[in-house]
């Protein structure tokens, strides 16, 4: 007797970097259970999956110029008449963390979180190769799209980082900036190598990260690519705490020794993403410093 068809199910999915590395081990999930046609800007982060995609309209810079570098005959097109369809996105973050919020919405499908699919699949060589080992740094930035300005850390405690490594590794500053799209906060990091015009396809980018001793910036895509390859991550938090505190950005049933922490003295645990959040850091370096040296030496 041959097995049932799997059910044919459109996801249509969140369309940020990171919420997608966040998403993976939920599509990884349902994929054995289901024909899985995804809506998603970021195929490469799939590619290894039996799924299909498909491809969505919303106008966001960056999504749009990734998905311009995919072959037309990637997108699958139109869905099923009457296929089921759920949509992702986080649900209620103010008292859940953003994979116990997933979870959530993925319960329609009978799919949990299973800490061993949360992986990303092979991004081929990276960008840069060293003799000394590689920084990766995440410039302070603020898109017109989504103003997250209270989350940001202050830039010249992310940019006194950088140059704390300039004398041991490779630092490499990367972002996507475009006039009137997204700009910098203040300076840009020094850095031996700068790619912050978006010089970096996304399979790069997540190649550099891979093969990078240490990643270092906001709260970003960077939280989930560092936890996903298991690379040091050092997170320099703003405010915009009730959505980005690190137990909302992290999972214990994740492997969490690899990343840390710069918390502001007065965290703010606002959900208003337009807050002045109080983000002073007395002395970064050496909360730096310190989780740099235990993090050693536990490797």
């Amino acid at each position: 007797m041959s097995s049932a068809r799997p059910k044919p199910i459109l996801v249509r999915g969140m369309w940020g970097l990171g919420d997608n590395i966040f998403s993976r081990p939920f599509v990884r999930a349902a994929a054995a259970q289901y024909e899985i046609h995804l809506e998603t800007p970021w195929p490469e982060l799939y590619a290894d999956l039996d799924i299909r995609f498909v491809r969505g309209g919303r106008r966001l810079r960056t999504q749009q110029k990734n998905m311009a570098r995919q072959p037309a005959e990637l997108w699958w097109s139109p869905p099923l008449p009457a296929m089921r369809e759920i949509k992702v996105g986080y649900f209620d973050l103010a008292s859940r963390s953003i994979i116990r919020s997933l979870e959530c919405r993925w319960a329609a499908l009978k799919v949990g979180f299973d800490p061993a699919l949360f992986d990303l699949p092979e991004m081929g060589p990276s960008p840069v190769e060293s003799a000394r080992p590689i920084a990766v740094i995440r410039p302070v930035t603020v898109r017109s799209e989504w103003r997250n300005e209270a989350r940001n850390p202050r830039p010249e405690y992310v940019n006194a980082l950088a140059r704390e490594l300039m004398a041991t590794h490779t630092v490499i500053a990367v972002a996507d900036i475009a006039a009137g799209e997204e700009w910098a906060v203040g300076d840009l990091p020094p850095a031996h190598r700068h790619f912050v015009f978006g010089e970096l396809a996304v399979r790069e980018l997540l190649a550099l990260v891979r093969d990078a001793d240490i990643v270092i910036g906001g709260v970003g895509w960077i939280v989930p690519a560092g936890l996903a390859f298991k690379v040091n991550t050092f997170v320099v938090l703003g405010g915009h705490g009730g959505h980005n505190a690190p137990a909302k950005i992290t999972d214990p049933r994740l492997d969490l020794s690899r990343i840390g922490f710069a918390t502001p003295e007065k965290f703010c645990r606002c959900t208003n993403m337009l807050h002045n959040c109080d983000k002073t850091i007395a002395d970064p370096i050496r909360q730096f410093s310190r989780w740099w040296r235990s993090s050693r030496a536990a490797a």
